[in-house]
């Protein structure tokens, strides 16, 4: 299978543009379930950054750490905590070894809510699989994992 690159190519050919509109109408859903599930505002990189909060409990998460694990830059990574913390969904805890350091941890409001959204999110993700065969959806994570490093 051989695609032909060229002017001539429709949007919908290029494979980045296949993947671009995947991943909106994922965060469009993910979104759209939570959000009429909680009767709330949070976006799909709420939902994520919460989530990895919740699975490193047991670390104290820096700003610089979510940079790192979503590829995203400094300066939006502020804006969404700040957003996060205005929306009662962290916090930011001084740690006693470093004035300059502030962890970043979940309140008790999103805590409780953890297990609900991550079935919401499994739940979406069975959707999102459920007509491709388990070695489909071993070369697809491969597939994407690959993608991932060529553009990093």
């Amino acid at each position: 299978y051989i695609i032909i690159r060229g002017d001539n190519m429709k949007n919908d050919e290029y494979i980045i543009f296949k993947i671009r509109d995947i991943s909106n109408l994922i965060k469009r859903k993910i979104e759209e379930v939570i959000n009429k599930s909680y009767e709330e505002d949070f976006t799909s990189r709420h939902i994520m950054i919460a989530r990895y909060l919740h699975r490193n409990s047991d670390k104290d998460i820096f700003q610089k750490d979510i940079e790192e694990e979503f590829c995203i830059r400094r300066s939006t990574v502020t804006s969404i905590l700040n957003v996060m913390e205005k929306k009662g969904m962290i916090k930011r805890v001084r740690v006693n070894y470093d004035a300059r350091l502030n962890k970043i941890v979940l309140t008790d409001k999103i805590i409780k809510m953890q297990n609900s959204i991550c079935n919401k999110v499994l739940d979406m993700e069975d959707t999102i699989l459920k007509d491709l065969k388990e070695e489909e959806i071993k070369t697809l994570t491969k597939i994407l994992d690959k993608i991932k490093q060529n553009i990093s």
